[in-house]
């Protein structure tokens, strides 16, 4: 129900300061902020058991409808058939004693049919209610309602109560009363009460086959208007072995049960069920709430956050509408109390080979308070995987395949088979004969490795085999394959969309040939005035067909002008000039600028280009930090004045001579000469590519 429902205007009270969290393993967590769903006691699992066989869940309220006035009596019985506008806190519900229980509790009937030849693995109860307070601001008062007269409350408080269990017309006998939570009293609102009993000893010996009558009573419940109460019911069955029929494949069973108010204006509350590797077949759930309401939308239950559908309305946007299976004494459509009711997880949800389910309960209208959940999922007997070594595999190299067969079941896994069509392999690949189990037998017959054999309960069977890679390839260049099973009760049966059946390995593709360039740098003027300057141009050329993207050079920084490309970037870091750019294909990229020379006559400017990544004449290891007929190296030199005239008349030698038979003139005539030989060898060098180039 809505608390803006009961009192219009009445406006929303404080939420307690929990707000609900995902469950891990099977416990829900809670953090401090506000409008959040108010986790009393965290959703918890009670059971988990992998067997062959399934759950069912029943149940049944313990309240009816009011017998006065005449209009309300006719109007509650509507309601009860699912009919017309009123939901429960229309009526001063009366708990009703069907089940012959202790005057003063609610009783009833259901029934639950366990399918021939199968046993009781588990059964668990549980029940719960209004408590019979509502706090409202500072006030708590006597009502499940906030309108109304005050409730008429069964004896003592609900944590006394101790609810007895009657099956197949069997003696009542009270259960052990497990997890009993309250509402606390800060809580806002109406409060509830819930409980839970292992009670699988009472279907000891259970007939099969038929419908068992179960009768429920000692539940206590208030008389009052909106109030709600009831009970519902888990039974677990199991068979030795599979059966055919009604347990063809192994369940993974799972039961949880905790107290949380989901409000309208609550976070989502999810329970993450995990620890199963789910094979081909149905998955299914079950879910017990109070409070859900026929007429008010915006409830729903969720799967992997899919919707499912409500089986009574075909709705998925009010799934919580007070409808339980199995119900016997009194069987309403909507008993205006509790949902105890068990479908099948949406198609889409848990898909094949999933090892966890997220189940959600949500709500943007409808009030209602979730107690117990079960969820069953198929499980392989035989649990198949397939992986290959290595991930990537170059042309000409050995892959190899292993598949494990893993026997999870607690029994004997007698003539398990397996084969492995190597058809998509044999076009890139040839197999090596070499496949081999750690038991059982494996055989050949191209394309097919085929295995078989006995697999004892818990153990592993290994079977390995390796292909060679053609070089080059000669197929799709694709390896996929999967494992096909034979053998009932496994994950990766004919048709399976499990993605551990398959192994797909990249074949490496070799990488394309950089394309070449080649880097000329040179001066428009090799020899130029001291002080002077000329161009410079570096030519990245690109002959090949394809083009060379994220080529890369640098050279030093200079005096002179900056560096202009005609694409790509240049940057300047540190006293270095680095560019980076794409060369087209058959084209070209150049890079000029105004070099400066020194105003040293005779001095060489040098400046060389260094080139980075693979296929260039420029490379560090190839280049030549020196000039001469070098493309990667740009020489220019300042030109030299012509020196002053010698003396006119002969010069006596000094004494400092007398030993040389030589005078100061002709050694400086020598020592310039040398100095310029020097220079004339770059000289020579650099207007010898000039002249090429012309």
């Amino acid at each position: 129900m809505r608390l803006k429902e009961a009192v219009v205007g009445v406006r929303r009270l404080g939420a307690a300061a929990v707000v609900t969290a995902t469950v891990a393993v099977g416990v829900l967590s809670t953090a401090a902020g506000p409008a959040a769903a108010e986790v009393v006691d965290p959703f918890a699992k009670r059971y988990d058991e992998s067997l062959y066989g399934d759950f069912k869940t029943i149940g049944n309220t313990v309240m009816g409808c009011p017998t006065s006035p005449a209009d309300m009596v006719q109007r509650c019985a509507i309601a009860s058939q699912g009919l017309g506008k009123d939901n429960n806190n229309t009526f001063d519900m009366e708990r009703v004693n069907l089940a012959g229980g202790a005057a003063g509790f609610g009783s009833s009937t259901g029934e639950v049919t366990v399918p021939p030849g199968a046993e009781v693995a588990y059964a668990r109860l549980f029940w719960g209610g209004n408590d019979g307070y509502y706090k409202f601001g500072k006030n708590t008062l006597k009502r499940c309602d906030v309108s109304g007269a005050d409730v008429v409350r069964s004896p003592g408080e609900p944590k006394d109560a101790v609810p007895t269990i009657s099956v197949e017309g069997k003696a009542a006998s009270p259960v052990s009363v497990e997890d009993m939570v309250t509402d606390p009293d800060a809580t806002n609102g109406p409060h509830y009460y819930t409980g839970e009993s292992d009670v699988t000893s009472a279907f000891q010996g259970v007939t099969t086959g038929s419908p068992v009558p179960v009768g429920v009573g000692g539940i206590w419940a208030p008389n009052g208007r909106g109030c709600v109460a009831g009970w519902s019911l888990t039974v677990v069955y199991k068979y030795n072995a599979p059966n055919d029929t009604y347990a063809p494949d192994r369940r993974n069973v799972y039961i949880y049960g905790g107290h949380v108010l989901q409000r309208s204006q609550d976070p989502d509350t999810s329970i993450t069920v995990d620890g199963f590797y789910r094979s081909t077949g149905q998955a299914r759930a079950s879910v017990t709430a109070y409070e859900g309401d026929w007429n008010i939308t915006g409830d729903r239950f969720l799967v992997d956050d899919q919707n499912v559908t409500e089986g009574l309305t075909g709705n998925t946007n009010n799934f919580f509408v007070s409808a339980a299976d199995g119900s016997l004494a009194p069987a309403y459509r909507n008993n205006l109390s509790i949902d105890a009711k068990d479908f099948t997880i949406p198609d889409g949800a848990v898909p094949e080979g999933a090892t966890s389910a997220k189940l959600t309960f949500r709500t943007k209208g409808d009030t209602y308070v979730p107690s117990a959940l079960a969820f069953s999922v198929p499980v392989p007997d035989l649990e198949v995987t397939k992986t290959s070594s290595p991930a990537t595999i170059k042309p000409g190299g050995t892959l190899t395949y292993t598949v494990k067969a893993k026997n999870v079941s607690k029994l004997p896994y007698p003539n398990a088979k397996f084969t492995d069509d190597l058809t998509d392999n044999l076009d890139d690949a040839t197999y090596n004969n070499d496949a081999k189990a750690t038991s059982g037998t494996v055989s050949y017959k191209q394309p097919k490795i085929s295995f078989s054999g006995d697999i004892p309960a818990g153990e592993t069977t290994t079977v390995t085999y390796s292909v060679r890679i053609d070089d080059p390839i000669t197929g799709d260049g694709k390896l996929k394959n999967n494992v096909d099973v034979e053998s009932p009760r496994s994950n990766c049966e004919n048709g399976s969309t499990d993605p551990n059946c398959g192994a797909a390995p990249a074949i490496e593709e070799p990488e394309p040939p950089v394309p070449p360039i080649t880097i000329e740098n040179e001066p428009t003027d090799p020899v130029v005035p001291a002080c002077g300057s000329t161009k410079n141009t570096i030519t990245i050329k690109n002959a090949s067909g394809t083009e060379r993207t994220g080529a890369q050079i640098s050279w030093p920084v200079t005096a002179g002008t900056a560096p202009v490309p005609s694409s790509g970037k240049v940057t300047k870091q540190g006293r270095t000039y680095v560019w980076k750019g794409d060369v087209p294909a058959r084209g070209t990229v150049t890079i000029t600028q105004r070099i400066k020379v020194s105003c040293t006559p005779g001095e060489v400017t040098l400046m060389t280009v260094t080139a980075q990544g693979p296929n260039t004449n420029c490379s560090a290891d190839r280049r030549s930090l020196r000039g001469g007929d070098n493309p990667c190296t740009s020489a220019v030199v300042a030109k030299r004045v012509q020196g002053r005239p010698g003396p006119s008349g002969p010069v006596e030698p000094g004494p400092s001579m007398a030993e040389t038979g030589g005078n100061d003139h002709q050694l400086r005539v020598f020592g310039g000469a040398a100095a310029v030989l020097t220079v004339l060898g770059v000289l020579a060098v650099a207007i010898s590519r000039s002249r090429r180039r012309h």
